[in-house]
């Protein structure tokens, strides 16, 4: 290959390659990002959704918002991916997955939407998505397909996730949350479900490669486990109710200990707990330390306080009262293993 090829080559590649992933603005407010050769995300107000173009055609998920924005959005789909609008899907009744449905029904573009969703915008006198299907539907695009499909109720009772096969992307709309975002909207949330819900979406297409949630930053798959674990039931709920532990500045949740604290700092593996209630979970019991000063290493889950106080309860019968209750000098509690459970070793207790 002469030279003046491989560079011309080689700029194509940088090209080709700087594409993707790129911001493309359509207004101040809706913007694009081009995943693959395929698919894009519109994003507007940090609202998601996405286009997929085949061999001319292109189907749209989630509206922007507005009118306004919607209108943008099916604009610039027209003039730059040069493909018809096929079909427009509506992922959920709130607004900032619907309310531009009015533009898309005055255009003439063929609507669809899980059943409930048309019953819920129905009973709310909002607009009706013309098309139902429950609980899946395969939409053809050019010549490949997508699926939209509702696993059951989540961030709302009507979510649904859209499936590209061919690609591999998941557009999770509010089902799927984003990395450190807001645990999110819970108004018409059933939470009860949220968790076993993901469950079955990453049972279905836990294989994806790209997973889009409805706000925020796209990933992959991780983000499928990251809800199912954003919105499982807490072991901690009941027992934090038991002792009407309130929320103080440091609140967190491990798998072996909660902590509540005034104020913490790390020092590699070991936070630093002032004013602080650290409780321990095993196997048929808790553990409920209370101190000035506690010492949690996170990674050899091992607990050291120099005084304070400690209460062991029975996880079996459920009591409030403690089977053991004492103040003490110099405290250990470290893991030994799942069957063994706790060690607990103290200097001098003070009765």
């Amino acid at each position: 290959m002469k030279i003046k090829n491989f560079i011309l080559f080689l700029v194509i590649i940088v090209t080709v390659i700087h594409t993707y992933g790129q911001e493309i603005k359509v207004s101040d407010k809706l913007t694009l990002i081009k995943l693959t050769e395929h698919t894009y995300i519109h994003t507007c107000e940090n609202n998601n959704g996405i286009i997929h173009v085949n061999n001319g055609e292109a189907i749209i998920v989630s509206t922007p918002d507005s009118d306004i924005e919607t209108q943008k959005l099916i604009d610039w789909t027209k003039e730059n991916l040069h493909s018809k609008i096929v079909g427009y899907v509506i992922d959920r009744w709130h607004p900032d997955a619907m309310e531009g449905l009015d533009i898309i029904q005055k255009l003439g573009i063929k609507n669809y939407s899980y059943e409930l969703t048309r019953t819920i915008a129905k009973d709310k006198g909002l607009p009706i998505p013309e098309i139902g299907f429950d609980p899946k539907i395969e939409l053809k695009v050019g010549t490949e397909k997508i699926i939209c499909h509702f696993l059951g109720a989540a961030h709302t009772d009507d979510g649904i996730v859209v499936w590209i096969p061919k690609e591999k992307i998941l557009f999770g709309g509010n089902e799927i949350r984003s990395y450190n975002g807001w645990v999110g909207n819970i108004a018409d949330a059933n939470l009860n479900e949220w968790s076993r819900t993901i469950e079955k979406v990453k049972k279905e297409y836990g294989s994806a490669k790209i997973v889009i949630p409805g706000h925020g930053r796209y990933g992959g798959a991780e983000l499928i486990d990251y809800t199912i674990q954003l919105y499982k039931p807490n072991k901690w709920g009941d027992i934090l109710r038991k002792h009407n532990i309130k929320r103080l500045p440091v609140f967190n949740a491990y798998e072996d200990f909660f902590e509540v604290a005034q104020y913490d700092s790390t020092n590699g593996d070991i936070r630093y707990l002032f004013e602080a209630t650290v409780l321990a979970d095993d196997k048929n019991r808790y553990l409920k330390i209370e101190s000035p000063l506690i010492q949690h290493n996170v990674k050899n889950k091992r607990i050291d306080s120099d005084y304070g106080r400690l209460q062991i309860f029975d996880k079996k019968t459920g009591s409030n009262n403690p089977i053991t209750d004492i103040y003490y000098n110099r405290l250990i509690i470290f893991k030994e293993n799942d069957e063994v459970g706790y060690r607990i070793a103290i200097r001098e207790m003070i009765r």
